[in-house]
């Protein structure tokens, strides 16, 4: 019976990824673990988003490369955490961020798909500069104010995918 994306269930021919809630991909350098896992604790309270967050999405066994790439390739938004560390960092994360690139350059012109968000001050890397960031850090009313407005950025994705907010 099928489920939802996440879990890789599809509708009754098999290549349609079913969905009733928004799926962000959470991508971070590893350093940002924590950070994250509070992204997608806060992100999951909303009843209509389920983001894929790696620790809770990789079973034990998978393969996680595949795993992760078949995620951010299947999910309706990318949210990409950087900081100084995170920019300067080599390795997967990287990775990460061309595979988004490549998922959001399949979607019609305008989709909200790559959602920068900075976690300190740092430059964003040139490849993600043409997208609006905000800017998670700061005093407690900056850190609501951004998340107010990604759950905004988020809902205008769920919309014009037809799932209910």
């Amino acid at each position: 019976m099928p489920q939802d994306i996440k879990n890789g269930t599809y509708d009754q021919r098999g290549d349609k990824p079913l969905k009733d809630k928004l799926i962000p991909f959470l991508s971070y350098s590893k350093i940002h673990r924590i950070a994250a896992r509070d992204f997608a604790e806060r992100l999951k309270s909303e009843s209509w988003i389920d983001p894929w967050f790696d620790e809770e999405d990789i079973l034990p066994g998978q393969l996680w490369e595949e795993t992760v790439t078949i995620g951010v390739r299947n999910s309706h938004a990318v949210i990409i955490l950087l900081s100084k560390e995170a920019v300067a960092s080599e390795g997967f994360f990287q990775r990460e961020i061309r595979l988004a690139l490549d998922t959001a350059a399949e979607k019609p012109e305008g989709t909200i798909f790559i959602i920068p968000i900075r976690l300190n001050e740092c430059d964003v890397p040139d490849m993600l500069r043409k997208y609006q960031y905000i800017d998670y850090f700061g005093g407690e009313e900056q850190k609501e104010r951004m998340y107010t407005s990604l759950i905004s950025a988020l809902k205008v994705r769920a919309e014009n995918l037809g799932i209910k907010v």
